[in-house]
């Protein structure tokens, strides 16, 4: 009978690690999509942003909001609520910076990092509305950000 006991209590605890985690960070769900696209999704243009490579996340934000539009129009005010560093694969694997910021178009996360030249790639993506709504959080779907991309200037 304890056998049995414990195998069914090693049963359960092993369903449990196996089972996607609920509430897991927008910035993780965004790179385990886009590490899951083998580097695909560094392709496209993305705006020219002049600024050095020692630039703060809010500059480089405000450069990114000036120049790069959505189906909504351009963002009008935003408010950076997390920035962290973050491993992608790109063809190779490059660390990016992710903001995760709310704005009045929603939520969204901001990849960026320098380039050459005083230069600096950036995209933004939306995060669901079900994550808007439950914050950073989520929700207990536990669906991924969207990968839907912005308009380029």
């Amino acid at each position: 009978m304890k056998t049995m006991l414990v195998v069914l209590v090693c049963a359960a605890l092993t369903s449990c690690a196996a089972a996607p985690s609920v509430g897991t960070d927008p910035i993780d769900e965004l790179a385990a999509r886009l590490n899951a696209r083998s580097g695909l999704w560094i392709n496209g243009c993305f705006p020219i942003i002049e600024l050095p490579p020692d630039a703060k996340p809010d500059q480089v934000l405000a450069a990114a909001v000036k120049m790069t539009g959505f189906d909504q129009g351009h963002i009008k005010s935003c408010e950076i609520l997390k920035v962290r560093q973050v491993e992608l694969i790109t063809g190779g694997k490059e660390t990016f910076s992710a903001a995760l910021i709310k704005s009045d178009l929603g939520t969204k996360i901001l990849l960026f990092k320098p380039e050459k030249n005083n230069r600096w790639w950036t995209r933004f993506y939306d995060v669901e509305k079900e994550k808007q709504n439950k914050g950073a959080g989520g929700d207990a779907v536990n669906r991924a950000p969207q990968l839907r991309r912005s308009h380029v200037k």
